[in-house]
């Protein structure tokens, strides 16, 4: 690939604005999915993030492969319809399996869009841009989490569980059409005479790259301990805090609050590596802290400024980590790497789900939360030291090449001495 001389910004916000609109409608669909199952228990809501989650685990390698080795063009019409179809279908009533099948169908179909997404942005946006690119994306998709939650309560509470899969059908299927809207397209190179397309290469690549592979055990050991709260958030709020379907929403839409605010700093504000380094470490730091401080909230309303500082706190991952990532990662491998990256992080977050329900059922609710938060503050302080180790010195590294450059350049541009 060659490399972006000029930040394509009018892209950027578009394909990111494109994409909010699918994920408002993937907002809708989860939250009226784990409010309609929340009578059945937390294991059946356990099951719904289980169910959902795992094509982003079973499917990755042949996602990020499909990613690298075949046009945007081809791929997200095609899934894109697929998956729309899948979500229009839970418009009907159907039985529990069946529902679970679309889930699955849906999320398949997401797990390979995601990383196809994911390798335009390289396309787009310079190295030095990037940290203040994946801040303008995430502003634009924090809103859908805004929104999301927010409108999925005030149509359920009006409507019904049925226009939410609806808006979610059809934002879906609109994503067609969107790589020929915004002339946007991934062209994979074509592979050498008896060379095959390595579909573990993403798992082996963030495996030897000492920087990934750190900062890949210390979120695969936070998510693992703070996932408790997506199942036991429900139950806190509304069968001990007397929260409805409306004040959840707003609840959670406090989350996407603080995302929005920090995503659009990020977007705005061009800072140095250590810069975005330390800030990265004081955002893990805080978002660790989540499930004590939800666990021990007195009120929907304590929880509601608790989410908006995890918000906060889980934008510096998406816009400094996921930055971080990508501009260690070669551009011919990053959908396998973006897949196997999502898949090891799904692991910790189904892991945790399977066991949620029963966990929340014997210990109750608060109890679990605030253990599990206090568990991911240590893995925090026990793994950050290595990522911040590792990361300082690709910076340092970095600043001796650049130095070398503008020396070079200075010399060269020197007139030769005249005799």
């Amino acid at each position: 690939m060659s490399e972006v001389l000029a930040t394509k910004w009018s892209k950027i916000q578009a394909m990111a604005l494109a994409r909010a609109f699918s994920l408002l409608g993937s907002e809708l669909t989860l939250f009226t999915l784990v409010f309609r199952e929340k009578a059945l228990g937390p294991a059946a809501v356990s099951l719904l993030f289980i169910v959902g989650t795992l094509p982003s685990i079973i499917f990755a390698p042949w996602a990020g492969s499909i990613a690298d080795r075949f046009s945007t063009k081809a791929v997200i019409p095609l899934l894109s319809v697929i998956g729309g179809a899948a979500v229009f279908a839970q418009t009907q009533r159907l039985d529990t399996w069946a529902i679970l099948l679309l889930l699955f169908t849906a999320n398949t179909c997401a797990s390979v869009v995601g990383p196809t997404w994911g390798k335009l942005l390289p396309l787009l946006a310079t190295k030095d841009d990037m940290g203040r690119a994946m801040g303008t994306t995430q502003s634009y998709y924090s809103l859908a989490g805004l929104f999301g939650p927010a409108l999925a309560g005030i149509l359920i509470a009006k409507t019904g569980f049925v226009l939410t899969f609806a808006i979610d059908g059809f934002f879906t299927t609109a994503m067609a059409v969107m790589p020929f809207i915004l002339a946007v397209n991934h062209k994979p190179e074509a592979l050498a005479p008896g060379e095959k397309t390595q579909v573990s290469k993403g798992f082996t690549f963030l495996w030897h790259n000492r920087l990934l592979r750190s900062l890949v055990i210390l979120v695969f050991a936070m998510v693992l301990c703070i996932s408790f709260i997506a199942v036991g958030d429900v139950f806190l709020l509304t069968n001990i805090m007397g929260a409805d379907s409306l004040i959840y929403g707003l609840v959670s839409s406090g989350f996407a609050i603080g995302t929005f605010l920090f995503s659009l700093y990020a977007g705005t504000k061009k800072l140095t590596l250590q810069r975005e380094l330390l800030i990265l470490g004081i955002g893990m730091a805080v978002l660790s802290l989540m499930g004590v401080a939800v666990g021990l909230s007195p009120n929907y309303w304590v929880v509601m400024v608790v989410w908006f500082i995890g918000g906060m706190s889980n934008a510096t991952i998406n816009s400094y980590g996921v930055s971080m990532m990508v501009k260690e990662t070669p551009h011919e491998v990053q959908g396998r790497v973006f897949a196997a990256f999502g898949a090891v992080v799904s692991v910790a977050s189904i892991g945790t789900m399977s066991i949620a329900g029963g966990l929340i059922g014997f210990f109750g609710v608060r109890e679990v939360l605030v253990a599990s938060g206090a568990l991911a503050f240590i893995a925090f302080l026990v793994l950050f030291p290595t990522v911040y180790r590792e990361q300082s010195k690709i910076i340092r590294a970095t600043d001796v090449t650049s130095t070398e450059e503008s020396a070079s350049k200075g010399a060269a541009n020197e007139e030769p001495a005249t005799e």
